[in-house]
């Protein structure tokens, strides 16, 4: 008998403070549905031919909270610089292989306890893996391009000597957790400090003319504006969340206190015969 597929609870606060779940099925990735996320409607109703041409030429692909169990069929896109994969069921990283243009890596809120299969990845400058499962990192697993990394929410993000031990295996790393990577901290990973322009210098070796420099600083300029701006979003729902949900459970204690004022009350004035 085939084993039924696996079920996982999701939980929501209710509109009285009460947390409800439901059962929610993972799914896998497919053409369908990255298409119905990333393209118009006009071009996903034409015939196939004309959306797999659509599709190859995606550069940006949104893909989170769809309940994704799995990553898959990622040989279906072209040239993806930016994927986001957010907020799903996901619990290994793979099928990334093909994606080797890929800057931008979004995988927060799922359920990875592995970093695993990223490291041929030579272009990606940006991975958010916050609010996972990880709690045995390998630092040697992530792409020595990574400029900016995320893990915060996971269980490795508080054992002593976690952020040292990252910076030391990844030496082009500026920002770490919301954090910029300080010179004492380089130093400390046993990196050599060297100076903005001639960082910047080094950084330009091998882009070719002015307009290729250009282009590489702009890329990662937008990939640190990305970066603040999904830490900012991710921290204002959090305290949005705990705010909404003090105020409910502080409405909910309260109506419990009058209840049981009223209970006292009425016992009280109910006298033996």
């Amino acid at each position: 008998m085939a084993s039924e597929p696996n079920v996982l609870m999701e939980a929501n606060l209710g509109e009285e403070g009460h947390v409800t779940t439901k059962a929610v099925k993972p799914v896998k990735i497919t053409v369908a549905m990255i298409a119905k996320r990333n393209l118009p409607p006009a071009i996903v109703s034409e015939g196939s031919e004309q959306l797999i041409h659509k599709m190859l030429k995606l550069t940006h692909v949104r893909l989170d909270r769809e309940n994704i169990g799995e990553i898959d069929h990622m040989e279906v896109l072209g040239p993806v610089t930016n994927l986001y994969l957010q907020q799903n069921f996901i619990e290994k990283i793979e099928n990334l292989e093909s994606l080797m243009e890929i800057r931008f890596l979004v995988l927060s809120g799922n359920k990875i306890k592995v970093v695993e299969n990223i490291e041929l990845l030579d272009k990606l400058q940006f991975l958010d893996l916050a609010d996972n499962l990880i709690e045995n990192l390998d630092p040697e697993q992530f792409p020595k391009s990574l400029m900016i990394l995320n893990l915060t929410g996971n269980p490795c993000f508080a054992k002593n000597g976690y952020r040292l031990e990252v910076i030391k295996s990844l030496p082009h790393l500026k920002q770490l957790d919301g954090e910029m990577v300080t010179d004492k901290e380089r130093r400390e990973a046993g990196h050599e400090i060297v100076s903005e322009s001639d960082e910047d210098s080094d950084d330009d070796e091998g882009l070719g003319d002015e307009t290729d420099s250009e282009s590489y600083h702009k890329s990662l300029d937008d990939v640190l504006r990305l970066s603040a701006d999904l830490i900012s979003k991710s921290k204002n729902r959090t305290l949005q969340y705990l705010s909404s949900h003090d105020g409910k459970m502080a409405a909910i204690e309260e109506i419990r206190s009058q209840s049981r004022q009223e209970m006292t009350s009425a016992r009280s004035e109910v006298t033996p015969r």
